[in-house]
């Protein structure tokens, strides 16, 4: 079942619109007319919010959930009937989107959920077309339309910044550790708990963003939290000879606070129950992306190690434990890590 919508322009400049789960397609389409697109909206209704691709972006990317239209505002007021077509661009992160006629914007929408954005499409009956815009179109002045309703499903108004470890650098690639199996990395594990993670904080009506993106430092990485609730860098542990297993999730050495430390310890014991393994707990160390995310303003930074992926399996603390079952694994400690930061902020 998809869990979001994405928006993208296609070789052809004809928009192509896609049912996503998590990091992957359930379904895509290339079509331009409105009543078939809200068809294919219809059809997806575990999909609640919509995003506009990054031209050329390779990014990780989720839906920010956190509508920018205020909950509580008014339908805007009469409707001009002359808009004849709608223009999807990406402002930031955040999609907008304008009724237009000609190249005169009519009225915007700004805003990522589905049901608000098919009201508005409905909203301009005259209008029967969509493009995406050309990466670098200026987004055309109009009055912005605020919805009488937003579901509070998306309204909670906190944000999440999670960040696959390793992966792409500047230059090259960085696959992390290699698993018991001789094939699978780390990376691939990585992405798969970030977007479990995500999925648990997105029903909760989290704002979620997942980065992997290459960068000069992981310093610079880690400022990439400013103005998040909760920064986790996610990863996956290894040791020489794949005789360690246990969950751990690290805080700063000496810029960790209370609340960093709090969510470390209960993030270990959740992955760790859910996971069968024993429980590290909350361990400090001086990470370069946690150092940069100690220098914004982020309230709580953590770095999770989900579990060892390189485990043999046999006894550890006088307990036996089997090899680690990867996707499956991984799967379930990214939602472990969503849950405790669901618990965390609500």
């Amino acid at each position: 079942m998809a869990n979001w919508i994405l928006f993208t322009r296609g070789d052809d400049d004809k928009p192509v619109v896609s049912a996503m789960k998590d990091g992957g397609t359930v379904e895509s389409k290339s079509l331009d007319i409105k009543a078939d697109l809200i068809a294919f909206l219809n059809s997806f209704s575990g999909a609640e919010t919509f995003l506009v691709a990054k031209p050329g972006g390779t990014d990780v990317e989720a839906v920010d959930l956190l509508p920018r239209t205020a909950k509580d505002g008014s339908d805007g007021g009469s409707v001009n009937p002359d808009a004849t077509w709608f223009q999807f661009f990406r402002n930031g992160t955040q999609p907008v989107v304008v009724a237009m006629k000609n190249d005169n914007g009519v009225e915007i929408y700004n805003g990522s959920v589905k049901s608000v954005l098919i009201n508005f499409l409905n909203r301009h009956t005259g209008a029967n077309s969509f493009q995406i815009a050309p990466e670098g179109t200026k987004i055309p002045d109009a009055p912005v339309w605020k919805p009488s309703t937003v579901p509070t499903s998306v309204v909670s108004g906190k944000k999440v910044m999670l960040e696959v470890g390793h992966g792409p650098l500047t230059p090259g690639f960085d696959p992390g550790a290699i698993a018991h199996d001789g094939v699978t990395t780390e990376h691939e594990l990585n992405v798969i708990a970030a977007n479990a993670a995500r999925d648990v904080l997105v029903k909760a009506g989290i704002s979620c963003v997942i980065v992997d993106t290459p960068q000069s430092s992981l310093r610079d990485m880690g400022l990439k939290a400013a103005g998040f609730d909760v920064f986790c860098s996610i990863h996956h542990n290894s040791v020489a000879g794949g005789k360690a297993q246990r969950a751990e999730v690290f805080l700063h050495a000496t810029r960790g606070g209370q609340a960093d430390q709090d969510l470390a310890t209960k993030m270990s014991t959740e992955i760790a129950k859910e996971l069968g393994i024993p429980d590290g707990g909350a361990k400090t160390a001086n990470f370069g992306v946690l150092s940069g995310a100690e220098d914004t303003n982020v309230k709580a930074s953590v770095l999770a190690e989900l579990y060892f992926i390189n485990f043999q399996g046999g006894p550890v603390r006088g307990k036996s434990f089997p090899k680690p079952d990867l996707e499956n694994d991984s799967k379930r400690g990214g939602e472990a890590v969503g849950r405790t930061i669901r618990d965390f902020l609500l």
